[in-house]
């Protein structure tokens, strides 16, 4: 099996003949401390299953797991415990925090059935995670591009945000980045309900009137409701239905939740939409943020640093004709036509359509050149 597994137990005898028993079978890591334990899980990482014994000076079994657990939730948690303390390793399990527990001394058969048992469990895990992260992902991009031939303006906006939100998810070490970047991408979906002068009005940052105001302001509840119908996207529905919410509790929906009480993925999103939509009014970047600062209980502090702190680390920018564009760059300008029509917006990712779209426009029109793009670094 190719999975490694952590046996973590401050005796040495004890993780030399597991050793020895399970030689060959398994990617097997020992370490004698909790700390090392930690440490292992943090630099020799990911681990299938790790094995904790109860008893240890430094922290017990269980207190060592629970942080194995921040640390990796996916690794499955095993623990070994004497009888004397077949109780607490009870109360562990059914705690829900530990896959099962072992009794010492523990055969060296049972040891490993256990094992198999937990990478087994681990490979469910992962299997899941696969399907919601590629699949599903895989099925919104699809209806992202359908998006992107039927309502253009709202498509690229869906695009900028879901790259933004994501670089920010990654900064603020969510657990599940991919949640923000699908809750991003499918925020403007509400959006398809709206006039499309209405739309235009509002991503140009102009005034839209009181009955205008009260039909866009219902895109977020809307958006909410459809996304709510997708199996196992209940959490990125609520974010969606909160993310025009302001940190202090203005805004809407007009009810008593505020501060972190509000979904974090929603808290993420209320500060990449303002940001996108103040750069597209024509404020710098530096204005932007300005006046995202000004505007005091707006935004989570945190979620707003991180967002700067992006900004900061930005790719090179770099100037190119227009047959050199590449997809993964984004638009530093709008790509124009000569008589000044904004052909498509900046901030925009060229992706594989975007690109051959530019191209075809290129053929039938005369576009501005060269063009400015920037470099976008890899996620890690």
């Amino acid at each position: 099996m190719d999975e490694k597994i952590l046996l973590v137990d401050d005796e040495p005898n004890v993780l030399l003949a597991f050793q020895r028993h399970i030689r060959g079978k398994f990617i097997l890591i020992t370490a004698e401390s909790a700390d090392k334990g930690l440490y292992a899980l943090k630099e020799q990482g990911p681990f299938a299953v790790v094995i904790s014994d109860y008893r240890m000076p430094e922290m017990d079994g269980i207190q060592f797991l629970s942080l194995a657990r921040q640390l990796a939730p996916d690794t499955v948690r095993i623990m070994l415990t004497g009888f004397a303390h077949v109780q607490g390793a009870i109360d562990a399990v059914n705690e829900g925090n530990i896959f099962r527990f072992l009794t010492k001394p523990c055969a060296p058969e049972v040891f490993i059935k256990a094992v198999i048992a937990g990478i087994e469990q681990y490979r469910l895990v992962m299997a899941e995670r696969e399907l919601l992260e590629k699949t599903l992902k895989g099925s919104i991009k699809i209806l992202t591009d359908i998006l992107s031939i039927m309502n253009p303006v709202v498509y690229w906006q869906a695009s900028r945000l879901g790259r933004m939100a994501k670089k920010l998810a990654f900064r603020l070490h969510v657990d599940k980045p991919w949640e923000v970047e699908i809750a991003a991408m499918l925020s403007q979906i509400g959006c398809i309900t709206i006039p499309d002068e209405i739309l235009e009005k509002n991503f140009n940052g102009a005034t839209l009137s009181e009955n205008e105001n009260k039909m866009f302001l219902a895109y977020p509840l809307i958006g909410s409701q459809l996304v709510a119908n997708i199996p196992r996207l209940e959490g990125i529905a609520e974010a969606i239905k909160y993310h025009l919410k302001q940190f202090d509790g203005g805004g809407i929906p007009n009810d008593d939740i505020k501060n972190t009480a509000i979904p974090l993925i929603a808290r993420i999103l209320k500060v990449v939409i303002d940001f996108d939509k103040l750069i597209n009014a024509g404020n710098s970047v530096v204005k932007s943020l300005e006046i995202m600062r000004r505007r005091l209980g707006w935004y989570d502090p945190d979620v707003l640093a991180a967002l700067e702190e992006e900004i900061m680390d930005a790719g090179k920018v770099r100037i190119i004709p227009l047959k050199e564009i590449l997809p993964g760059m984004v638009l530093v300008d709008d790509i124009k036509d000569s008589s000044g029509i904004v052909l498509v917006a900046k901030g925009n990712e060229i992706t594989d359509v975007l690109k051959m779209r530019i191209l075809n426009f290129s053929r039938v029109r005369s576009v501005v050149e060269p063009i400015k793009v920037m470099l976008q670094q890899r996620d890690k």
